[in-house]
C-alpha cells in the first residue's frame, strides 16, 4: 500500500433505510394492537421521534480519514480543515459489511465512526480494514479504564 491513505466518508443510506424501515415496522405493530387514539398517538410520535434521532445522530461529522504509515489515524471534519490526530481506542470491529471505529482526539471526547459499504468507495473500505487488522493495535487492553 501507498500511504498516507486519505479515504473520503459519506452518509450511509443503508443506516438511514435500515432506521426508516425499523421506524415504519415498529409503527404497524404498533397500529396492530388495540389501543385508545390517545395512546396510540403517544407511541407513534415515540416512534417517529426516536427513529428522527437516530438518523440525527448518524450524520456524518467526519469528511476524510487519513491512514498513516507508522499505525496513526487522522480525521478531518469538514472538507476545509486540516487532519486532525486522532488516537484508535480499543474496541474497533472490522467486517465485511461494516467497520465500527473509536476515535478521540486531544480537543474532543470518544467518538464511534460506523462505516458501512456503501459510505466510502469499495477500494478504500476493503484498504480500511487491512489497515486496522494489520497495522494498527485495535485489541490491546487500555489500562487507564
Amino acid at each position: 500500500m501507498q500511504f498516507p491513505i486519505t479515504i473520503g466518508l459519506r452518509r450511509s443510506r443503508f443506516l438511514d433505510a435500515f432506521i426508516v424501515l425499523s421506524a415504519l415496522l415498529a409503527s404497524g405493530a404498533g397500529l396492530a394492537f388495540a389501543r385508545s387514539t390517545p395512546i396510540l398517538a403517544v407511541i407513534l410520535c415515540a416512534i417517529f421521534l426516536l427513529a428522527a434521532l437516530a438518523l440525527w445522530r448518524l450524520r456524518q461529522r467526519i469528511s476524510a480519514v487519513r491512514l498513516e504509515q507508522s499505525g496513526d489515524i487522522s480525521l478531518c471534519r469538514t472538507p476545509d480543515d486540516e487532519f486532525l490526530a486522532a488516537e484508535l481506542l480499543p474496541g474497533a470491529t472490522v467486517h465485511p459489511w461494516l467497520t465500527v471505529l473509536r476515535l478521540k482526539t486531544d480537543s474532543e471526547a470518544a467518538q464511534a465512526l460506523m462505516l458501512t459499504v456503501d459510505s466510502l468507495k469499495a477500494a478504500d473500505f476493503r484498504r480500511l480494514r487491512v489497515f486496522l487488522r494489520w497495522r494498527a493495535n485495535i485489541s490491546e487492553m487500555n489500562d487507564g479504564v
